[in-house]
C-alpha cells in the first residue's frame, strides 16, 4: 500500500485539487477500509453507491462510508491529495491552515490540525495530504476525536 501511494505522480496540491494526472491506479477505499470506518462510527457501514453504467476511474481519491445513527445519516470520509514534492505539500497545507481557525494536533510523524469550521481533520505526511471527516452532515455535528482515531490509523499506512 505504501509503495502505491509513494509511486503516485500527481498534480500539485492546491485549493480544492485532489489527485490528477496520477500514473498508477489508486483507490482510497483500499487505504481507508470498511473496518476502520465501522470502528470510527461505532456501527455497520455501507460504501458509497456505485453507478454500474459509469466507467470506473483509475484514481479514486475519496472514500466515504455511510451509516445511520438515531435515524440520522452519518459518514466517515477520507480525501487523499498528493503533491509533486514535499515542499509543495508543506506550502499548500500551510496556506490551508491559515484560512481557518485551527487546533494543532500531534499524530505520529505527521503534521495535523482540526478545523471546527470545516468539521474536518487535515493531516500531512510527506507528499500526502488527507482530509478526514467523521460524523453528521453539518460541520458542527462532526467528531474531532473520531477523526483523530482514523487519522492515527491512516498515518501508519502512509
Amino acid at each position: 500500500m505504501r509503495k502505491t501511494m509513494l509511486m503516485l505522480a500527481a498534480a500539485m496540491v492546491a485549493g480544492g485539487t485532489t489527485v490528477a494526472g496520477a500514473q498508477d491506479a489508486f483507490d482510497a477505499c483500499e487505504v481507508f477500509t470498511e473496518a476502520e470506518a465501522q470502528k470510527a462510527l461505532g456501527t455497520a457501514v455501507e460504501p458509497e453507491p456505485v453507478n454500474p453504467k459509469a466507467r470506473r476511474p483509475k484514481v479514486i481519491a475519496t472514500c466515504t462510508w455511510w451509516a445511520s445513527k438515531d435515524g440520522k445519516p452519518i459518514s466517515a470520509s477520507a480525501n487523499f491529495r498528493f503533491a509533486r514534492t514535499e515542499a509543495d505539500a508543506q506550502r499548500a497545507f500551510g496556506e490551508e491552515k491559515l484560512k481557518f481557525q485551527t487546533k494543532p494536533m500531534l499524530i505520529g510523524g505527521a503534521t495535523a490540525f482540526w478545523s471546527a469550521k470545516q468539521g474536518a481533520l487535515q493531516l500531512l505526511k510527506g507528499r500526502t495530504w488527507v482530509v478526514i471527516a467523521v460524523g453528521g452532515a453539518k460541520p458542527a455535528e462532526r467528531d474531532a476525536d473520531a477523526a483523530r482515531k482514523v487519522a492515527e490509523l491512516l498515518e501508519k499506512k502512509l
